[in-house]
């Protein structure tokens, strides 16, 4: 459960207890939330007070043992969604820069004339064709759409529709057999890539990647898989307003009155019970919170730096004429070596479950 901690109003308050729990998070996205906090406060003079108590208790929540909001904050330190994942694709998924100035010069033109011989009357002849797919580089981005769509992994944030190619989707003719004008394709061309790169996991660097492989495999340092322990809460004589205390409270009888049961006892359901941090005073309330578990080496290995591992991939640039080549993580799902107790069970039967010559089968009482 998350400890029972005060939640001060004042802002350097707040950045301190959001500092605090940032070094309780994995190692792996520790400094992607510490800087996330940072840049948050240094940016904005006037910080969202009600805000950075919902990041509050969702770290808390997180290091308390909450499964799922470890691994959603893990997706945004490794770039599988939010501010990073833009950064990523942006910086990967780019053209290349011009290396002439007659290749700058090289842009799209609007034709004098349709596939039809009916002149264009809105766009004059030899106008420039401007868009921001121009910027992008559509063979990478349907490269790694063609890999994701592929893979096997589907425990992923965002999925990729098989649509991804445009060239099967979208039509070429309107409704009266015509072709498109270039700027509606060119319209029609961007709406379709914009879906397309709202569901795209981007790459990241080979030395990324090559971390979240060892993390997945165990194979990293034993540092990366220890989650600090909690301090000792530090206890003050000065009454503090909502600190927990042994005292017994009075029954916030008005409350009852005015709003729903359901409205006020949320926060001691099993869903929110690891946001709000709730006890039970009656061992007949709602019991354990939903998604808590004790945080091992073992459980972060395979419930979160495995799934991101499978949702990275890493690109290589297309030799010659070839394509780019993309590579997504692909975890082990290996059982675990029997005990020497049930071994027992298995003595005298080979691999393929044959019981070896020579050995009688046992037969029970019954």
């Amino acid at each position: 459960m998350p400890i029972q901690l005060p939640h001060p109003d004042s802002a350097i308050h707040l950045y301190r207890h959001l500092l605090r729990e940032a070094t309780y998070v994995p190692p792996y996205c520790r400094p992607w939330v510490t800087e996330r906090i940072r840049s948050k406060f240094r940016d904005n003079r006037r910080p969202n007070i009600h805000k950075a108590h919902q990041s509050l208790r969702y770290l808390r929540s997180a290091n308390a043992g909450h499964i799922g909001r470890t691994l959603h904050l893990c997706f945004l330190a490794s770039g599988r969604l939010g501010k990073r994942r833009r950064q990523l694709a942006s910086s990967f998924l780019a053209k290349e820069p011009a290396k002439d100035s007659e290749a700058l010069g090289q842009k799209p033109l609007y034709p004098s004339t349709t596939a039809n011989g009916s002149d264009h009357k809105h766009q004059p002849e030899g106008s420039v064709i401007e868009s921001w797919l121009d910027n992008w580089d559509v063979e990478k981005i349907k490269a790694i759409a063609r890999a994701q769509v592929q893979s096997p992994n589907t425990n992923w944030p965002k999925q990729m529709r098989k649509t991804y190619d445009p060239a099967s989707l979208l039509s070429k003719t309107n409704a009266w057999g015509n072709p498109f004008k270039p700027k509606v394709t060119k319209r029609k061309e961007q709406k379709h890539y914009a879906n397309v790169l709202a569901d795209l996991m981007p790459p990241v660097p080979q030395g990324e990647w090559d971390l979240l492989q060892a993390l997945s495999s165990g194979q990293a340092e034993t540092t990366m898989f220890d989650v600090p322990t909690r301090r000792t809460v530090a206890t003050t004589p000065v009454a503090v307003p909502n600190f927990p205390t042994n005292t017994i409270r009075e029954w916030n009888w008005e409350a009852y009155v005015t709003k729903p049961v359901r409205a006020v006892e949320r926060g001691n359901s099993r869903m929110y019970k690891s946001l709000s941090g709730a006890h039970d005073t009656d061992p007949r309330g709602q019991g354990r919170p939903i998604g808590v578990k004790s945080f091992k080496p073992r459980r972060l290995r395979r419930s979160v730096y495995s799934r991101v591992w499978e949702a990275t991939p890493i690109l290589e640039k297309a030799r010659g004429k070839g394509k780019p080549q993309v590579t997504f993580g692909a975890a082990r799902r290996e059982l675990s070596p029997a005990t020497t107790s049930d071994l027992q069970f298995f003595s005298g039967v080979d691999q393929k479950g044959v019981r070896a010559s020579g050995i009688k089968a046992h037969k029970g009482n019954g």
